[in-house]
């Protein structure tokens, strides 16, 4: 799986996530995930390793309620959500 932060989202997309981090006091980082053949999933992950240290965030710990909201925002965004805390 291939995942990389969402780009070129549409008025409608960035205003939901702005309601979901609003609604949970945290920020949410958007991301477009798609899957991989294995070959060029290992190709993928020898040129990453290349580039360096990866940034870290560490995800939020979230009550059922905040996850419930984000997993709905998911769905309707066909994005991958993560609250950062």
């Amino acid at each position: 799986m291939y995942c990389e932060i969402a780009r070129n989202l549409d008025d409608a997309a960035v205003a939901t996530i702005r309601d979901v981090e609003q609604d949970l006091g945290l920020t949410v980082v958007a991301f477009s995930c798609r899957s991989l053949d294995p070959a060029r999933e290992k190709r993928l992950q020898a040129a990453m390793a290349e580039l360096g240290p990866v940034l870290q965030a560490a995800p939020a710990s979230l009550d059922d309620r905040q996850l419930s909201r984000l997993r709905d925002a998911e769905d309707g965004l066909g994005l991958s959500l993560i609250a950062v805390g």
